[in-house]
C-alpha cells in the first residue's frame, strides 16, 4: 500500500453509468454487483491504477468495491450521508449512516459491512510520515491499534462510518467473514445508525462526547460545566483496543474479538 498514491482520475459519468446499471439491473443482487465490479475493473483508469498489483490484491480491491456497490441496491436500507454534528469541533463535515426505510428490532444490516486488514511495518511507517499529512488524499479506512497483537490495522468498508451514541440503536454483529451491525430497537427512516464505542472512549466517562443523546440530556461535551481542555475529536482520537480489561472500552475491541472468531 502506498499512502501517497492518488486515486485514478476517472470520468464521473462513466462511474454514474455503472451505478445506474446496478440500480436498474434485473439480475439477482449479488450477480448484479459482480457485474458492475467487473465494469469498474474494466475502466482504463482503474486498470492502469491496478497494474502494479498482484491478482490477490486486485481481488481484494474488487471485494472492497462490492461493499460500497451494495449500498446502491434498491432493496437496501441504508445510505452514507453528511452530518454537521461535529463540525463546530472538527471544522469540517463528517459522514454518518442513515436508514432509508424503517428497520425492525433484531434486524441484521447486511450491506453495512466492514473488515480488518493487517498493516506491514513499512506501510505503518508510510502512514505516519509527517510530509504526507497535508496532501489531499481521501483515505477509505481508519487506523486502529491492537495492544494484544502489538501492531496497527486498517478498518475498511462502510461500517467505519457508523458514529457513536451513548444510547446506541445498533450493535456489532458477525455475518460470515464480515463485520456488520444488528438493530437493538426499531429505527425510523432517516434516523442515524449508531453504535457504542465504549464508556471511556471520549475521555473519562465520555466527558467530551458530542452525541445526540448527550446533547439532549446536557451531558458530556454539552454539560454546563464542560471544559474544552483535553478535548479530542472523533477524528483526532487514536482509536485503540485495550485488551485484557474486565470491560470493553471501545468498539474496536469487539472488532478484534470478532476477528478471533473468524480464524
Amino acid at each position: 500500500m502506498d499512502p501517497s498514491r492518488r486515486l485514478p482520475k476517472t470520468n464521473t459519468e462513466d462511474l454514474m453509468q455503472i451505478v445506474r446499471r446496478l440500480v436498474t439491473s434485473k439480475l439477482a443482487p449479488q450477480n448484479a454487483i459482480r457485474q458492475v465490479v467487473d465494469d469498474l475493473l474494466a475502466l482504463s483508469s482503474v486498470r492502469y491504477y491496478l497494474k502494479p498489483y498482484t491478482q490477490k490484491q486486485i481481488n481484494a480491491f474488487a471485494t472492497h468495491a462490492s461493499r460500497y456497490f451494495e449500498l446502491y441496491n434498491p432493496a437496501g436500507c441504508i445510505e452514507i450521508a453528511h452530518t454537521s454534528r461535529y463540525s463546530h469541533r472538527t471544522g469540517k463535515s463528517e459522514l454518518c449512516i442513515l436508514a432509508t426505510r424503517p428497520l425492525a428490532p433484531g434486524m441484521v444490516i447486511t450491506e453495512l459491512k466492514g473488515s480488518m486488514a493487517h498493516l506491514s511495518t513499512e506501510e505503518d511507517k508510510e502512514l505516519k510520515r509527517t510530509d504526507l499529512r497535508n496532501i489531499d488524499i481521501r483515505r477509505d479506512f481508519s487506523v486502529i491499534h491492537s495492544r494484544q497483537m502489538k501492531k496497527n490495522h486498517l478498518f475498511l468498508g462502510p461500517a467505519r462510518f457508523v458514529n457513536h451514541d451513548c444510547d446506541n440503536n445498533c450493535e456489532l454483529f458477525r455475518e460470515g467473514k464480515y463485520i456488520t451491525f444488528r438493530t437493538l430497537r426499531a429505527i425510523a427512516t432517516g434516523e442515524e445508525i449508531t453504535a457504542h464505542y465504549g464508556d471511556g472512549y471520549f475521555g473519562s466517562k465520555n466527558r467530551h462526547c458530542l452525541c445526540e443523546t448527550c446533547e439532549k440530556n446536557g451531558r458530556g461535551g454539552y454539560a454546563p460545566d464542560h471544559s474544552d481542555g483535553g478535548f479530542r475529536s472523533r477524528i483526532q482520537i487514536q482509536m485503540r483496543v485495550m485488551t485484557g480489561s474486565k470491560r470493553e472500552t471501545s468498539r474496536l475491541q469487539m472488532l478484534l474479538t470478532l476477528l478471533g472468531m473468524m480464524r
